[in-house]
C-alpha cells in the first residue's frame, strides 16, 4: 500500500514535477492511503495557488472536482490520539512540522493496524528521511528515477 502526504497527493490534482510518479502511484500500484488533514491541505494549495495566479479560475474548479470525485476512493486515516502522540514524539526527533509529522505518524499506525508493508511517498526532504528512519520504505515523488 502507498501512503501520500499532501506534498505528493496534490500532484494528482496539478500537474508539476513529480505528477507522473503519483499518477503511477494511485493509478497501478493499488490502495492510496492519506490522513483526512490532507484534504484541508490540498484545498489550502489549490485556493493560494489560484490567489497566487499560477491556476486560473477554471483549474482551480476543474482540480477541486477532482479532489471531490477522487477523495472517498482513498484509505482515509482518522487523526486519533495515538496518531497524535506518535506525532508529537517524531517532532520530538526530527526536524518536521507538526502537519508533516501528522503524515508521518498515520503511514506508522496504518502499517502497524494492517500489518502490510507500506510506502511512504512525499515531495519533503526531511519527512521522507523521518519516514525512512522510522522504517518506512519510502518514495520521492520529485526524484528522477520514476
Amino acid at each position: 500500500m502507498n501512503y501520500l502526504d499532501t506534498s505528493a497527493l496534490i500532484k494528482r490534482f496539478v500537474l508539476e514535477v513529480g505528477s507522473g510518479a503519483v499518477d503511477a502511484l494511485i493509478t497501478r500500484e493499488g490502495p492510496v492511503a492519506t490522513s483526512r488533514i490532507a484534504y484541508a491541505e490540498v484545498f489550502s494549495a489549490l485556493a493560494r495557488r489560484k490567489r497566487e495566479g499560477d491556476l486560473s479560475e477554471q483549474a482551480y474548479l476543474v482540480a477541486s472536482r477532482q479532489v471531490e470525485a477522487e477523495w472517498m476512493a482513498f484509505v482515509l486515516v482518522d487523526v486519533t490520539d495515538n496518531v497524535l502522540k506518535s506525532a508529537r514524539r517524531l517532532v520530538e526527533r526530527y526536524p518536521l512540522r507538526g502537519f508533516d509529522a501528522i503524515h508521518v505518524a498515520s503511514a506508522l499506525g496504518l502499517r502497524k493496524e494492517l500489518g502490510v508493508e507500506l510506502t511512504f511517498a512525499a515531495a519533503d526532504r526531511r519527512q521522507l528521511e523521518a519516514a525512512r528512519a522510522e522504517g518506512l520504505t519510502v518514495v520521492n515523488v520529485e526524484a528522477k528515477h520514476h
